[in-house]
């Protein structure tokens, strides 16, 4: 059997999974998602930083990402917590550190913190921020990996960084967390010529956001990143995932969650998606390159726990140890299903 530590994203309401709920029944539901992804096996719960909906509305939704997880991690104490990703575009590096301390404090060295450029322009606008080209903002994040990894790692003296675009002085960032050399970094893109050197450079998980039949290709590109600048890939782990809003072959409910449209790539080339296949054969093509850590996103976890329950038997059904030995508790769990709300 295949060992790969497996994680969850619940929904945060960025898909517009909460349009017209009452917030506190919606973060409700997000808690009980997590509690039975918990007792079935699942070692972490990924959240990421978006401030809109996809698709916007009156009545639409989402959680700010850091509260509700820093809320889940006190209620649920035995998962790691994944931040995938934080928009460095929106927050101050130092700051982004302190906070990513503290937590890993809090919860015992259970956080990942992950690192964005940011790719939604609408959300800029809408909180007034500037958004860059993906050039600069791309610049950005290279700056502030190097003041969050500095500030965390327990052995850095304290330190002065002025950059273009951020900047600190005599910095010495305490509590710098529990894990020791630091608290985890990822990296996650598919640029090979900015992302592959900042992964190989800071990271200590790197998701590769690519497509499966890109894979051989970028699995190549980014070991010769690592052998050009002296890294061995072996000390960082990959992480990989199922796209969270593309119907794979054999799926046929996704539980009133909207998926995305026809003008969407995956969508827009039926190569693509024949391709890409079942969820069972992208898992296995994952495990064909060495993949560490696996993030997956039922569709409608919002109204059902049964894409949670399908979900592990495709991870079962490609050949992972689910859960893995010594994890646990395991439980056999009811399956839920919430009324009472728009489908």
């Amino acid at each position: 059997m295949y060992q790969m530590r497996v994680g969850l994203c619940p929904p945060q309401g960025y898909f517009n999974e909460f349009d017209g709920w009452d917030p506190i029944r919606a973060f409700d539901r997000v808690q009980e998602v997590c509690e039975l992804a918990a007792r079935l096996g699942f070692e972490s719960i990924w959240t990421g930083e978006h401030v809109t909906t996809k698709w916007g509305g009156p009545k639409a939704t989402a959680f700010d990402f850091w509260t509700m997880t820093t809320a889940l991690a006190a209620r649920i104490p035995k998962l790691e917590i994944g931040f995938s990703v934080v928009n460095s575009t929106f927050r101050n590096p130092a700051l982004t550190a302190k906070m990513a301390a503290t937590l890993d404090v809090i919860t015992g060295g259970r956080v990942v913190l992950g690192l964005g450029a940011g790719f939604r322009q609408v959300e800029a606008e809408t909180f007034g921020y500037d958004y860059p080209s993906l050039g600069e903002r791309l610049a950005i994040l290279t700056e502030h990996f190097e003041i969050v990894t500095r500030a965390l790692t327990h052995d850095e003296p304290p330190f002065s960084f002025e950059g273009r675009y951020a900047r600190v002085k005599d910095f010495d960032n305490q509590p710098r967390g529990v894990r020791r050399p630091r608290v985890k970094i990822m990296v996650a893109g598919r640029g090979p010529k900015v992302t592959f050197p900042l992964a190989v450079k800071y990271a200590d998980i790197f998701n590769l956001g690519v497509e499966t039949p890109e894979l051989p290709e970028m699995m190549r590109l980014f070991r010769e990143t690592c052998e050009r600048l002296g890294r061995d890939p072996d000390t960082i782990e990959l992480q990989g995932g199922l796209h969270p809003a593309i119907a794979y072959r054999g799926m046929t409910n996704f539980y009133g969650q909207r998926i995305m449209g026809p003008t969407e790539r995956a969508f827009a080339d039926p190569e693509v998606m024949a391709r890409i296949g079942s969820r069972v054969d992208e898992i296995q093509r994952w495990m064909e390159h060495g993949v560490d850590d696996f993030v997956v996103t039922p569709p409608g976890l919002h109204n059902s726990d049964d894409g949670l329950y399908e979900l592990v038997e495709d991870i079962k059904a490609a050949g992972v140890e689910f859960p893995r030995a010594g994890w646990g508790p395991r439980a056999d769990e009811p399956r839920a299903t919430v009324t009472g709300v728009n489908r």
